[in-house]
């Protein structure tokens, strides 16, 4: 950089510089190229200038609006393929079959615009799944992104989803940014219970063979209404909220908790700040696929704060455990013991 020269990348350079992408070596090699003449000076002010008033423009409602123009783009050739089959009852599963880094799975999109008549899909289901010990991360037609935990699935109607009511079924626990629209409310059902916003983030928790439905708000706000037929019960939350619905008593507990704690998992991490042994093994058995059995059920009743992570293996977990609690563990089979230390 002695010198300015057709063959130098002036604007390249100077967005690397003004984006902060360029190391500290770079970085001192650019200012000895700016120092060594003011014609060098003057090409990068021009670029400053530039750069600056475009910033200013990249506000982010215009982000938001190009990021659903690139995932039309993105789209409308899966659209041309499903128009061939429109009779049939399709179903697509994006599954995410890495740990972490989570892989991220594009919804397919379908458009409806006025100039061109599109295929009527009377049922065009996707589903987005996260394996045992993954966690998966779509983006969905109109912008939403949602986070699938281990062991879950999410499923909608591409067909439909982008009419007047936004709709997906989740089975098991997903982190939901929902992209705003007020004209167009969100929707989770779940077995249990329902979750309606128009564009907030919350978490939501209802595993199949579970008598517990959770959701936990981290911005914005939401209503929750319990499927009982016997009692319509339903409640608003506010942020830091936590709602508990059990079905054996048919009751709704909230409290106020620290949203970080419930929702670390779609890091790839599990957070316990005053957790039990018998709540972490609940999350251990969903990420590991194993059983977990007590030889003295008091040892559930361990209380500890610490954080596991999902690219951990199991032996690390449990070694983590044992020195923590001075437990004992042996493997047998698909089977953990857990016993107290001598």
């Amino acid at each position: 950089m002695n010198e300015l020269s057709h063959n130098l990348d002036v604007d390249g350079l100077s967005a690397k510089f003004l984006s902060g992408n360029m190391s500290l070596e770079e970085q001192k090699e650019f200012k000895n190229w700016l120092n060594t003449s003011e014609e060098n000076k003057k090409a990068f002010l021009k670029n400053k200038k530039v750069w600056e008033q475009t910033q200013l423009q990249l506000v982010s409602e215009k982000i938001a609006e190009d990021k659903i123009n690139v995932l039309r783009k993105l789209h409308s050739h899966q659209t041309r393929i499903l128009s061939r089959s429109r009779r049939q009852l399709l179903i697509y599963k994006l599954a995410a079959v890495v740990a972490i880094p989570l892989t991220f799975a594009i919804s397919w999109y379908f458009l409806n615009t006025g100039s061109v008549q599109q295929p009527q899909l009377a049922q065009t289901i996707c589903e987005v799944t996260a394996p045992k010990g993954h966690v998966a991360k779509c983006i969905l037609p109109d912008g939403t992104e949602v986070w699938v935990n281990t062991g879950s699935s999410l499923t909608y109607d591409a067909g439909s989803f982008n009419g007047n009511l936004r709709e997906v079924e989740l089975t098991g626990e997903a982190y939901f940014e929902v992209a705003k629209n007020v004209e167009k409310p969100f929707t989770v059902k779940t077995e249990m219970a329902n979750i309606l916003v128009t564009g907030t983030s919350f978490n939501v928790k209802a595993y199949s063979g579970s008598d517990v439905f959770e959701t936990i708000l981290a911005e914005g706000g939401i209503d929750m209404e319990v499927n009982n037929t016997s009692s319509k019960q339903k409640i608003s939350l506010v942020p830091g909220e936590r709602a508990v619905y059990s079905e054996e008593s048919n009751k709704i507990a909230i409290d106020k908790v620290e949203p970080e704690f419930f929702t670390s998992w779609r890091n790839g991490e599990l957070l316990f700040k005053d957790a039990t042994l018998n709540d972490l093994i609940v999350e251990l058995e969903r990420i590991y696929d194993i059983d977990f059995h007590l030889t003295d059920k008091k040892l559930g009743e361990f209380r500890f704060r610490g954080m596991f992570s999902y690219n951990n293996n199991l032996i690390e977990a449990l070694e983590k455990v044992k020195r923590t609690a001075q437990i004992d563990y042996r493997i047998e089979n698909k089977e953990v013991w857990l016993t107290k230390k001598e």
